[in-house]
């Protein structure tokens, strides 16, 4: 029997037609039930929370995150205050976080939406109280403080036990700096003795041109993982690091060890806010109560490293080499000579900036 060809292309372009049509349909229906679902609007710095976290809390309670990343909190406060994007939480330092208070970009949370409040640590909530006295901003993340990560086969312990260590001509090419203006004015002040929150112009150019003077002995000036590998993989004696890369870095490298200075540090502190115009703020402080809970504040410090001021998810840590470490959880004498870094007002901001171009150019 002969083939009718023509019907036999007809059915096919009918068939194809179906399916082009079942394929959009289904299309349709997958983007009707993401866009009919609540969004929260997150911005943090890179890498600062477990996505499983994100994709846990999206499917628990059926919400689509939109997450948005920074490397710096002054990034941050450019990315809050351009317009182009609406944030529901922020995440990011102390004196960043005050900035946003103090011109008014935030707004308190309802403590009867996040009950798991009450899981923070007091000692967490003593520092967090330098910023935000009421507690009816900021709901904190991690905290720690800023030391010296030091190969102990080549620098001793006694040597790291000072901040002027980082001055001594023997060690040129061998210190990394951090690649941040408070942090590395933080040195130049303990060393002179002034405070860090200082707003003494004369001050702050006698901390510049010691970071001016100390410049031929460094060898890069970086953060985080970066500074850390510098250490680990024996390129380095020394970087100024946050505290929790110190545990990290010793995993790697039992003979690497972190060293808080005898003249102080600075305890920095990283928390959640709202924002003012905040898209969602109900789901804002679900969001927050959610990262509260004992278990994921537990898997976020499982996967940073870095001290969670959550007291049950500390209670759920029962390994010692971990809680035993002095670098994640010094102990209350660090109070004594170290502070947080405070919103230093507008002209000393750009005094700052100016003056950390002046020091990375020289």
């Amino acid at each position: 029997m002969k083939m009718n060809h023509n019907f036999s292309r007809v059915r096919r372009i009918c068939v194809e037609l179906v399916l082009v049509s079942l394929i959009a349909i289904v299309a349709i229906g997958t983007f009707t039930a993401c866009s009919s679902k609540e969004k929260l609007y997150v911005l943090n710095y890179g890498d600062y929370l477990d996505p499983e976290i994100v994709s846990d809390f999206e499917k628990e309670f059926g919400v689509k995150v939109i997450y948005d990343e920074y490397p710096a909190p002054e990034d941050m406060y450019a990315k809050v205050t351009s317009g182009a994007d609406k944030y529901d939480v922020i995440c990011s330092s102390e004196y960043m976080l005050e900035k946003l208070m103090q011109n008014d970009l935030i707004q308190p949370f309802d403590p009867a939406n996040i009950p798991n409040y009450a899981n923070l640590s007091n000692q967490a909530l003593t520092f967090m109280k330098m910023i935000d006295p009421e507690s009816k901003y900021v709901i904190p993340q991690f905290w720690g403080t800023v030391g010296i990560l030091y190969d102990s086969t080549k620098v001793s312990a006694e040597e790291v036990s000072s901040w002027s260590v980082l001055m001594d001509e023997k060690h040129k090419g061998q210190i990394v700096m951090p690649n941040s203006e408070r942090d590395s004015m933080l040195v130049a002040l303990k060393i002179l003795g002034y405070d860090i929150n200082t707003k003494d112009k004369k001050q702050l150019d006698e901390a510049a041109e010691l970071l001016i003077k100390q410049k031929p002995l460094v060898q890069a000036y970086l953060l985080d993982k970066a500074a850390r590998m510098k250490i680990v993989s024996g390129n380095a004696k020394m970087a100024v690091v946050y505290s929790g890369e110190a545990f990290l870095a010793n995993e790697a490298n039992s003979n690497i060890k972190y060293s808080i200075p005898k003249e102080g540090t600075n305890i920095w502190l990283d928390a959640w806010v709202i924002s003012k115009d905040a898209p969602n703020k109900p789901l804002a402080e679900k969001f927050l109560n959610y990262l509260c809970e004992p278990e994921v504040a537990l898997k976020n410090f499982e996967y940073i490293y870095y001290t969670t001021p959550n007291q049950a998810a500390l209670d759920l840590i029962d390994d010692e080499k971990v809680t035993s470490n002095n670098a994640m959880f010094p102990d209350d004498s660090i109070k004594e000579n170290s502070t947080v870094f405070k919103y230093l007002g507008a002209e000393i901001e750009e005094y700052y900036s100016m003056l950390w171009k002046k020091i990375k150019s020289e």
